[in-house]
């Protein structure tokens, strides 16, 4: 799950994925898509605070499997992980470039475009 989170998130952008950043991560839920004995998609899921709103990030499948539900599978998994944990809304903050997969999802803009890791992204949320 690392490596494919270094290869598709962070060395394009000339970033490192940190061990600091990953104990950080502990507590957190980790999913994963394997394909063909490899890891060919990711992402991670924060518990809900006490309102109820978790958040999803770190999302990632692997280009040449992309465009085919997989990344949509893992969503829903989260959502239906989370949901029984007290989640009542999700958060993320969307890539521009990701902000068409996350709408068809049921996912909404809530806020203004700001810069993270050196990229634009959009504030995002469902009620579930």
């Amino acid at each position: 799950m690392v490596a494919l989170r270094r290869r598709l998130l962070r060395t394009p952008l000339g970033l490192l994925l940190t061990q600091t950043q990953l104990e950080a991560e502990r507590d957190q839920i980790h999913l994963a898509l394997w394909h063909d004995g490899a890891v060919a998609g990711t992402l991670l899921a924060i518990r809900p605070d006490a309102g109820g709103t978790a958040k999803l990030r770190q999302m990632a499948v692997s280009a040449s499997l992309q465009g085919r539900g997989l990344g949509a599978a893992l969503v829903h998994h989260a959502e239906t992980i989370l949901q029984p944990l007290g989640a009542n809304r999700i958060v993320l903050s969307a890539r521009e470039t990701a902000v068409g997969f996350y709408r068809r999802l049921g996912y909404r803009v809530t806020g203004e475009t700001y810069i993270e890791v050196t990229i634009p992204h959009l504030p995002m949320g469902k009620i579930l």
